[in-house]
């Protein structure tokens, strides 16, 4: 296995393709910190990163295809085991690199203004996390290539795959932040005191209003006022168990990381500019999803190389 990860390990050092990859990378590294520095974090921004790693894994898994590379391993002698470990170790380090080439000059940029305003240790589990997630991105795009021979079409489901899981967590995590109950609200439209509406005339009434005009031409003003409120059951709200499945569910997407990710860095952000001081020492502990993360994406990788293994075992090289 050393000797086929050698020689996967020159070809990518002598790959224009990888190369240019990589400084794609790094510009969506560039491009994101740009974004991130004037708004809010948003893991849609992220998504080039994982288009650029699906690119490279698929055009080199393929080419090995249309030479007949793969073929020729197994004629040497290399077990199909050995050949599918050698990419997948290869595909966790073009995950890392890829991640790195992103992370570095997108940390450089947050770092005028923004990164301060963080704390440390959401920093630490957002890193560990996102390298993490970043392997998971990559070795599905290794195990998806491995058992499509066509390098179109590994490509093709390669990208779908970035696009349908991208939707799939949006959707989970619209039906998980549902509230268990919703307020509902009654008003009714009551007639200004004289007070009210010489603050009106003047200028400097708070709120909204509304005025009729009868036939006399007598101007009356209406507010609105609150009469009632009650608290209903959200009919949309998932209760346990499945709430619980739904959830580890979204926590096993790449891109459900990503999207909890951006939301402890925003509000981080947010809390920082509103107390107009240091960042909380220990905020992680109101995010406890990012301690969680790391092993939903071991076991990603895990699960992925186990299933594509098995079933590589299986194909045919023709």
């Amino acid at each position: 296995m050393r000797s086929l990860l050698s020689a996967e390990i020159y070809r990518c050092r002598h790959s224009l393709l990888f190369w240019l990859t990589l400084v794609a990378s790094a510009l969506s590294g560039v491009f994101y910190g740009i974004i991130s520095m004037s708004g809010s974090f948003d893991g849609i921004f992220v998504v080039p990163l994982f288009v650029v790693s699906a690119a490279f894994i698929s055009l080199n898994t393929g080419r090995e295809y249309t030479d007949n590379t793969i073929r020729n391993k197994i004629i040497t002698g290399a077990t199909k085991t050995t050949i599918m470990l050698s990419k997948l170790v290869l595909g966790v380090g073009i995950g890392v690199l890829f991640c790195a080439a992103f992370l570095v000059p997108c940390a450089i940029i947050l770092s005028f203004g923004v990164l301060s305003k963080i704390p440390a240790s959401v920093l630490c589990w957002t890193l560990i996390g996102f390298v993490l997630l970043s392997v998971v991105w990559a070795v599905l795009f290794t195990v998806i290539s491995m058992l499509i021979s066509a390098k179109g079409v590994g490509s093709i489901i390669n990208f779908a795959l970035i696009f349908a899981i991208l939707l799939l967590s949006y959707q989970l995590e619209s039906i998980i932040r549902q509230p268990e109950f919703i307020t509902t609200t009654e008003h009714s439209m009551v007639q200004m005191t004289p007070e009210e509406v010489k603050q009106i005339q003047e200028g400097t009434y708070q709120g909204s209003y509304s005025d009729a005009t009868d036939e006399n031409g007598q101007v009356t003003y209406y507010k609105s006022v609150l009469t009632n409120t009650e608290q209903k059951p959200n009919p949309k709200y998932i209760k346990q168990p499945f709430r619980s499945i739904l959830t580890h569910l979204d926590s096993m997407l790449p891109h459900g990381q990503i999207n909890e990710y951006d939301s402890c860095l925003t509000n981080c952000r947010y809390e920082y500019q509103q107390a107009g001081g240091a960042p909380d020492a220990e905020p992680i502990d109101a995010y406890p999803r990012l301690k969680t993360f790391p092993l939903y994406s071991c076991f990603d990788i895990f699960l992925l190389s186990g299933v594509g293994l098995i079933l590589f075992r299986k194909k045919e090289i023709l």
